[in-house]
């Protein structure tokens, strides 16, 4: 396995890059334009990379922190939860909260700086390894089924595609998981402008409550992320 991770494959040209970020552009575009309660196009389905690592990270986090994890349930495309095992001290809450939607830019950009190595491999395998860490917590069908899924496409990838469909898989993966929260913030705003901000149980309101900053500083703060993920993660992913 540890040999995997040193391995490396011809960079691809820029029709390949090209192509894989306008597939992330075409899944993460109706997320950001359709009504919250709308019509979704069905390459939002794709966005269930991104939920799953947002997922994760809010796991990972609270199991370092402590906390433990019980659950982790993926309820739709751009929908899930997490449930800690244990009640998280505030600081370790406010850890947990944050991760979540801060994961997928952050892996989306250590992807493209690996990529931009030719380590295709190296992600392709930890994607693997994250998928079985999250498959250790999934209790439902639903959530099983999308780990088994991703995790079967990066295996599979890593283990008989050729090097070009190794790179197409590798850098779509990339490209959806810089894109992939754009949606989901946008969510957050569009409901708030609906509907007040009482009674939200999103992760934006939970830090609001841990650290009386307001939600909408948050989601602002998500969305630098993202832009300054971005920002970074294009030169290392364009040839």
């Amino acid at each position: 396995m540890f040999a995997v991770l040193n391995e490396t494959v011809p960079t691809p040209g820029w029709e390949l890059a090209g192509i894989t970020a306008l597939v992330a552009a075409a899944v993460a575009t109706p997320s950001f334009a359709a009504p919250a309660t709308g019509t979704r196009s069905l390459l939002t389905g794709a966005n269930v990379l991104g939920t799953l690592v947002h997922e994760g990270g809010h796991a990972l986090v609270s199991l370092l922190t402590g906390g433990g994890v019980f659950r982790i349930a993926i309820t739709g495309p751009e929908s899930g939860f997490t449930q800690p095992r244990n009640p998280a001290p505030p600081l370790a809450g406010i850890l947990t909260a944050a991760a979540g939607y801060a994961m997928p830019p952050l892996a989306g950009l250590g992807i493209a700086a690996l990529l931009h190595r030719g380590l295709v491999p190296a992600v392709l395998t930890l994607t693997t390894a994250a998928m079985v860490f999250i498959a250790l917590f999934a209790r439902d069908l639903l959530t099983l089924a999308s780990v088994v899924v991703t995790g079967a496409i990066a295996y599979s990838a890593v283990r008989w595609a050729p090097a070009w469909l190794q790179n197409g898989v590798a850098y779509a993966e990339a490209w959806l998981l810089l894109t992939s929260e754009i949606g989901g913030l946008r969510a957050l705003v569009a409901n708030r402008l609906r509907g007040g901000f009482r009674g939200r149980q999103d992760d934006a309101a939970l830090l609001a409550r841990f650290t009386g900053i307001p939600a909408f500083v948050w989601i602002a703060a998500w969305f630098a992320l993202i832009g300054w993920a971005v920002w970074h993660a294009v030169p290392l992913l364009w040839p």
